[in-house]
């Protein structure tokens, strides 16, 4: 099934001619780069490999327009590179203002002059006169990769590279290599977007045909593209499922398969593709599968990966609640412990938690409880709590089951680490794992 919200219904245009009637559909697609989970990015200025006003001047322009691009998409929150470059310059974390980076570099401007001649003869006089002009030749090399605040991984890079050429009479009516090279990059940049962003491409389906001389198979071929025609898709998707079983047409399964993706069902596609190919052989039902399966798989990156709009702190602390309320005990009442209060994003994953508890209803001790605070002061400072003093805690407290929560290692090492433990039986009831879910 489809996920709502992000996969919507396929529009389905269909368009008649003598020879086929193509389906047009439109397609959702992954980016170029895996930028899932970010949300908020810094566009820095664009760096250049060599000194010189068209290396530094092309670098701005380059950066402009990577700004308005992305600014037209709607889709990431925009932090301003001035803060991040004021961060960095007093060495402070810049992770909790943005998930990424892009960093864009002009590799190589160059621009080459030439001259030539042509002559024109006047067919009344005969007079020969020889003109010469002039050309500039130039070529831009750039590339922007994305860098993850939270670890320094690099996503791309992404390289681009254009040129262009003007002709004059005179040498000096020819353009700068900043006034030619400007065009080509908004040419290069003009769809950036697709190398950060989910986006739609369209894809024609052309509706197979039935070559067996069966008259009473094409009446119902035929039939079938007459509800297509009237925009009875569901219908004609059972006229050629109905064709399938009886005369074991592939044809009339590619057709089916055809409308199931048209209806927003590319699951069924697939799965008939691959029943056609198992009984009529056909190999065509290969190239049509794999083609279905990789939709499949572009759908699921987009519908997974991108239509979270939730930052990577909210996801992990909604997978640390789910996987804890799996094992709570019945009655449960909870004391929720930070076993990492010099660091904000434990504070803020045990807030989350809470607050999802809240919402399913679950028991919850006081935070607030005298006893609580002056325990957990204490554990603060000893630096080492035993399960047992959790236990004898949690009793006097009112609480039968104590949720910790912590965060171990740096960077890319980064995870949140969760212990529950039933304080009446003292049994260790959960122990989050290093999987990637648990990654921060």
């Amino acid at each position: 099934m489809l996920s709502k919200g992000i996969w919507k219904p396929l529009l389905l245009v269909f368009i008649l001619s003598a020879c086929a009637t193509t389906v047009e559909l439109k397609v959702q697609r992954p980016p170029t780069l895996n930028t899932s989970g970010i949300k908020r990015i810094a566009i820095m200025p664009f760096e250049y490999a060599s000194y010189g006003s068209a290396y530094s001047e092309l670098a701005q322009y380059a950066t402009s327009v990577t700004v308005n691009r992305i600014k037209e998409s709607n889709y990431f929150t925009l932090v301003d590179s001035s803060e991040i470059e004021r961060l960095q310059r007093n060495t402070q974390s810049i992770e909790n203002y943005v998930d990424a980076l892009l960093i864009g570099r002009i590799i190589r401007v160059g621009v080459q002059d030439g001259s030539g001649q042509y002559q024109i003869t006047n067919r009344q006089t005969g007079v020969t006169t020889t003109t010469t002009y002039y050309t500039r030749d130039a070529e831009i090399e750039f590339s922007y990769s994305l860098v993850r605040a939270r670890d320094g991984s690099v996503l791309g890079p992404i390289s681009r590279k254009g040129n262009t050429s003007q002709q004059s009479p005179e040498r000096s009516s020819l353009g700068s290599a900043t006034a030619l090279l400007r065009p080509v990059i908004d040419s290069q940049l003009r769809y950036i977007s697709q190398d950060l962003i989910p986006y739609t491409v369209i894809e024609n389906r052309t509706l197979a045909v039935d070559n067996s001389s069966n008259r009473a198979l094409q009446a119902e071929m035929k039939n079938a593209l007459a509800q297509i025609k009237n925009g009875s898709y569901k219908a004609a998707l059972e006229d050629y499922l109905g064709i399938f079983r009886i005369y074991n047409s592939y044809a009339a399964a590619e057709n089916a398969s055809i409308l199931y993706e048209a209806l927003g069902d590319t699951q069924s596609a697939a799965s008939l593709m691959q029943r056609a190919f198992n009984e009529t052989g056909n190999p065509r039902a290969q190239d049509v599968f794999a083609r279905l399966n990789k939709n499949l798989q572009d759908q699921t990156a987009v519908t997974g990966g991108y239509g979270d709009s939730r930052g990577q702190i909210e996801r992990v602390s909604a997978f640390a609640s789910d996987e804890i309320q799996k094992i709570l005990p019945k009655n449960a009442k909870v004391w929720i412990y930070n076993n990492s209060p010099a660091v904000s994003m434990a504070e803020a994953v045990v807030d989350n938690i809470t607050a999802s508890f809240i919402r399913k209803g679950i028991g919850l001790v006081d935070r607030q409880n005298m006893a609580l605070i002056e325990a957990e002061q204490q554990f603060q400072m000893s630096g080492y709590v035993s399960d047992n003093d959790f236990v004898s805690i949690g009793n006097m407290a009112g609480a039968n089951t104590i949720v910790t929560v912590g965060i171990t290692g740096t960077g890319a090492m980064r995870r949140l680490q969760v212990r529950v433990l039933d304080i009446e039986s003292g049994v260790l009831l959960m122990q989050s794992d290093t999987g990637e879910r648990w990654q921060i």
